[in-house]
C-alpha cells in the first residue's frame, strides 16, 4: 500500500512540474559538471510579515555555501578522486523555512523527473533538459528543514547528507532511510548537557525548546538523561515557536524568574530565535536590574561557538556554557574566502551588505578597509567533510560498477545513480587513511563534543570534552574563573537545599523538591549502623581492624621478629657445628624439626595481626595448630626415644631409632594435625565476620566456630599430655642424657598455662 502511495505522489509531482513550468524557485548557484550535487543552505533568515526570506546570513549561509564550492574545487583538482570526472553543483537557499525549502527541493525533483517514462513533449518526443539529475544533496542546516526535505527526496531515492542537522528524529530508519549526516544526533549532546549540569552540582533547571524536530526531540533526550542523573526540570519544558513576539518572550522570562529556584537554563533553540530571546531579555534588563546576572545558559550546538549569536549581547551571555561537536578549523578556507570576489548572486548581496566597492579586488581587501575580522563559521569543516564523503562514495560506486573502464568513459556517471547503493558507500567511507568512517551504519556522525564557556571578552574557551560511551571531562575550576560577573562562584540552581539536623525530607511532585519537616519520631539504628550527621538516616559503621601502627601490632611484631632472628641464629649454630659431639648427641634432625615449628609460631604472629580476608583466615587456622604440633611432635618423638633406650628391660635391637625414622614419625604426627585442619576448612569454609563490642563499634575478624577451634587445639593438648608423661617417666635417666628434666619443666608449665587460659 505504501509503495502505491509513493507512486501516486510521484505521478502528481510529474503533473505539477510539467504543467506549471512558471514556478519560481528562487535564486541559486549552478556549477556545471558531469555529476551534479545538490546543496541546501540557509543563506537568508526567515522573513516576517508575509515575506519568506529575511536578511542575509553571512556566516551560517554564505560561508557554508562557499565551503561546498571550495570542497568541490579540491575534489576536482585531486587526481586520486573521480579522475576525468567533474563534480558540479546546484545550490539553493532555504531561507531557514521548512515549507520554502520544500519548494526549493522541487528544483532537484524536476531534474530527476526528466528521466521518468511518464513525461513526453506535445509532439510525443522525450524532453531534453539542460542539467543532469542530482546524485546526492548536501544539506539542509536545521533539523526541521531536513525532515521536510528528506521526506521528499526519499520518494525518489536521492541520498541526502547534512552538515548540521542534529535532530534525533532523523535517526529513525526506515522513515528517513536516505538521510545521513556528518554530525552526531542530539541524543548524544543532550546526554552530554545532562552530564555538564550534574557536574556543576545543579539538580533543578529551566528548559526551553523550539517547536519542531530539533528542539522537541533534543529536549526530550535531555529530560531522559537528566532523570537518570537525578536532575529535574522546573514545571514543564517551555516551548517557543518562530512566530513568538517580543512580549511573549518577556512574559516567559518573568515566569521563569518567578520560581526563584532554577537559575540554570538549558536551551535547544535555533540561532535566529536565540537572538530574538536575547534581545527580549536585554530589553527587560534595562527596565529591571534584578534580571542582571540572573540566568546562566547551558546551550546546545545551535549556539555552539558562534559569534553571530552573541554579537551585541556579550555582557549578558558571559559565562554561558555551550556544546559543540568536535570542531576543527580549515585554514586554507580563510584564504580562499578572502580571495573571492562577487562571482554569484549571494556573494554579490554580501558584497553590497558590507559596503564593498569596485576598488576592492576581493573580500580580503574589503575586510581590511572596513576593519572587518573574518572568523570561520563553526560548521564550515562539516560542509567540507560532507562533500568529501559523497565524492569518495561516488568514486567507490563508479569504480565498482565500471571496473574495466576508466572513470571518464563510465556512462553511469552521466545518468543517474542507485541511491540505496550509493549511500551504502558513504556510510562506510573514511576521508583520511587510518581514520574511522565519519558516518556510522545508521547514518549518524560520531558522537564527540567539546564544551565551551563564553568569557567576559566575548570569546569561547574550551573547558571540557564529552565522548559517547565515555565519561565527561570537565574543568569546573576553569569555569569558576570565567564567572567574573558571579564573583567566581557557581550560581545555585536547586529546588530544595539540604534539611537542617533533626528534620526529614517530605518530597513533592519531583524527587528534586522537598519540604523540611521536624522529626517527631526517632528509631534505633540496627547493629552496625549509626545516625548520620543530620540525624535523618542510619549510616554503616566502617568495621575496624588492627592498624599496623597500633601498639597491639607493633609489640608482638617486634617480639616475633626478635624470636625469628634468634631461631635463625640457633639454626646457623647447629648447621655450623653439626658434626660436633654435642650437636650430634642432642639429635640434630629432631632439633631442626623443632626449630622449624618454633619459626612457624613466630611467623603466625604476622598472619594473626593482618587485616582479615579469606586467605588470611585460612592461613591462621592452619598455622595455629600446625606450628605447635610441629614442636610437640619433635619433643614427643625425642622423649619416646629416650624412654625406650633407658627404660626398656630387653637387650634386643630397638626399632625406629635412626634419624630418618624419627623424622618420619614426626611427619606422621604432624600430618594428623594438617589433615584435621584441611577437613575443618572444608566443613566450615574460611571467611570474615563482624563483631559488635558496642553499638558504636564494629570489628572485622575471621569467622570460626569455637567448637572447631577447640577440636584443632585438642590434638595439641594430647601431644602435650603425652610429652609430659614421657618427661616424667624419664626424669631419673643418667645425668649426661637428663634433658628430660628441662622438657618436663617445660611441659608442666605449658599444661598449667593451657589449663589457666582454657
Amino acid at each position: 500500500m505504501l509503495i502505491h502511495s509513493f507512486a501516486y505522489l510521484r505521478l502528481i509531482l510529474v503533473i505539477l512540474l510539467t504543467e506549471n513550468s512558471s514556478i519560481i524557485f528562487g535564486r541559486q548557484v549552478f556549477l556545471k559538471g558531469d555529476i551534479i550535487l545538490g546543496g541546501l543552505f540557509p543563506v537568508h533568515e526567515a522573513g516576517f510579515n508575509g515575506s519568506e526570506c529575511g536578511v542575509l546570513k553571512a556566516a551560517q549561509g554564505v560561508q557554508r555555501l562557499q565551503a561546498m564550492l571550495y570542497a568541490l574545487d579540491l575534489v576536482n583538482n585531486d587526481e586520486t578522486i573521480l579522475p576525468g570526472i567533474l563534480l558540479g553543483a546546484q545550490i539553493l537557499d532555504t531561507c531557514s523555512v521548512d515549507s520554502y525549502a520544500l519548494e526549493q527541493t522541487l528544483v532537484f525533483i524536476k531534474t530527476i523527473m526528466s528521466q521518468a517514462e511518464e513525461i513526453y513533449c506535445s509532439d510525443g518526443s522525450k524532453p531534453i533538459y539542460q542539467h543532469h539529475p542530482v546524485a546526492a544533496v548536501i544539506g539542509a542546516a536545521s533539523s526541521q528543514v531536513s525532515v521536510m526535505v528528506a521526506s521528499m527526496l526519499q520518494l525518489f531515492k536521492v541520498p541526502q547528507i547534512s552538515y548540521s542537522s542534529t535532530g534525533t528524529e532523523l535517526s529513525e530508519k526506515p522513515r528517513f532511510a536516505y538521510f545521513s549526516r556528518v554530525v552526531p544526533p542530539d541524543n548524544f549532546q543532550a546526554t552530554a548537557m545532562a552530564h555538564v549540569v550534574s557536574a556543576l552540582g545543579w539538580t533543578y533547571v529551566h528548559a526551553i525548546a523550539i517547536t519542531g524536530a530539533y528542539g522537541e526531540r533534543g529536549i526530550d533526550s535531555f529530560r531522559a538523561a537528566a532523570a537518570e542523573l537525578g536532575i529535574c526540570i522546573d514545571g514543564d519544558v517551555h516551548k517557543i515557536n518562530r512566530r513568538w513576539t517580543d512580549s511573549q518572550f518577556k512574559e516567559l522570562f518573568f515566569k521563569m524568574k518567578y520560581t526563584k529556584k532554577a537559575r540554570g537554563v538549558v536551551i535547544f533553540v535555533d540561532e535566529d530565535q536565540l537572538r530574538r530571546m536575547l534581545s527580549s531579555l536585554d530589553d527587560i534588563r534595562h527596565e529591571d536590574s534584578t534580571f542582571d546576572n540572573y540566568f546562566w545558559w547551558i546551550a546546545s550546538d545551535s549556539w555552539g561557538i558562534k559569534q553571530s549569536v552573541i554579537t551585541g549581547y556579550e555582557a549578558m551571555t558571559s559565562g554561558a556554557v555551550t556544546i559543540s561537536p568536535d570542531l576543527k578549523v580549515v585554514p586554507d578556507f580563510d584564504r580562499y574566502f578572502k580571495n573571492l570576489w562577487p562571482s554569484n548572486t549571494f556573494l554579490r548581496e554580501y558584497w553590497e551588505l558590507i559596503n564593498c566597492t569596485d576598488e576592492h579586488n576581493n573580500f580580503g581587501e574589503c575586510f581590511d578597509k572596513h576593519g572587518i575580522t573574518f572568523k570561520q563559521e563553526a560548521y564550515v569543516p562539516f560542509v567540507i567533510d560532507a562533500v568529501n564523503v559523497v565524492a569518495r562514495a561516488l568514486h567507490q560506486y563508479i569504480q565498482t560498477t565500471c571496473s574495466s573502464l576508466n572513470f571518464h568513459n563510465c556512462n553511469i556517471s552521466k545518468t543517474d545513480f542507485d541511491g540505496a547503493r550509493l549511500q551504502s558507500y558513504y556510510r562506510n567511507v573514511s576521508i583520511e587513511p587510518g581514520v574511522p568512517p565519519h558516518i556510522d551504519a545508521n547514518g549518524d556522525g560520531i558522537g564527540n563534543y567539546n564544551i565551551y564557556q563564553l568569557n567576559d571578552m566575548g570569546y569561547y574557551q574550551n573547558v571540557g570534552k564529552w565522548t559517547a560511551g565515555k565519561k565527561l571531562n570537565l574543568n569546573v575550576r576553569r569555569i569558576r574563573k570565567g564567572l567574573k560577573r558571579w564573583d567566581g562562584s557557581l550560581p545555585l540552581s536547586v529546588c530544595s537545599t539540604d534539611c537542617p539536623r533533626g528534620h526529614y525530607r517530605a518530597y513533592q511532585d519531583q524527587n528534586c523538591c522537598w519540604t523540611c519537616i521536624p522529626c517527631d519520631v526517632c528509631f534505633q539504628c540496627p547493629l552496625g549502623y549509626a545516625p548520620n550527621d543530620d540525624l535523618v538516616a542510619c549510616k554503616l559503621i566502617p568495621p575496624t581492624t588492627l592498624e599496623y601502627n597500633s601498639p597491639w601490632v607493633v609489640l608482638p611484631a617486634i617480639c616475633s621478629t626478635l624470636g625469628i632472628v634468634a631461631t635463625l641464629f640457633v639454626f646457623a649454630v647447629f648447621i655450623r657445628y653439626s658434626s660436633t659431639p654435642v650437636i650430634m648427641a642432642s639429635g640434630r634432625e629432631l632439633c631442626y624439626f623443632m626449630l622449624a615449628g618454633i619459626l612457624l609460631c613466630y611467623l603466625a604472629t604476622f598472619i594473626l595481626v593482618s587485616k582479615p580476608n579469606i586467605a588470611i583466615c585460612a592461613a591462621s587456622r592452619i598455622l595455629i595448630g600446625l606450628s605447635m604440633s610441629t614442636i610437640y611432635a619433635a619433643i614427643l618423638t625425642k622423649t619416646n626415644l629416650l624412654a625406650r633406650i633407658f627404660l626398656m628391660q630387653s637387650v634386643g635391637r630397638l626399632d625406629c631409632i635412626v634419624p630418618s625414622a624419627q623424622i618420619a614419625i614426626c611427619c606422621g604426627i604432624v600430618s594428623i594435625q594438617l589433615i584435621g585442619s584441611l577437613v575443618w576448612l572444608i566443613i566450615d569454609p574460611p571467611g570474615t565476620a563482624i563483631l559488635f563490642p558496642s553499638r558504636k563499634e564494629t570489628v572485622l575478624t575471621c569467622k570460626a566456630r569455637a567448637s572447631h577451634l577447640l577440636i584443632s587445639l585438642l590434638y595439641n593438648m594430647l601431644l602435650i599430655i603425652a610429652c609430659t608423661l614421657y618427661a616424667f617417666k624419664t626424669r631419673k635417666i643418667p645425668e649426661n642424657f637428663n634433658e628430660t628434666r628441662l622438657i618436663g619443666f617445660t611441659m608442666y608449665s605449658t599444661s598449667i598455662l593451657w589449663l589457666s587460659f582454657g
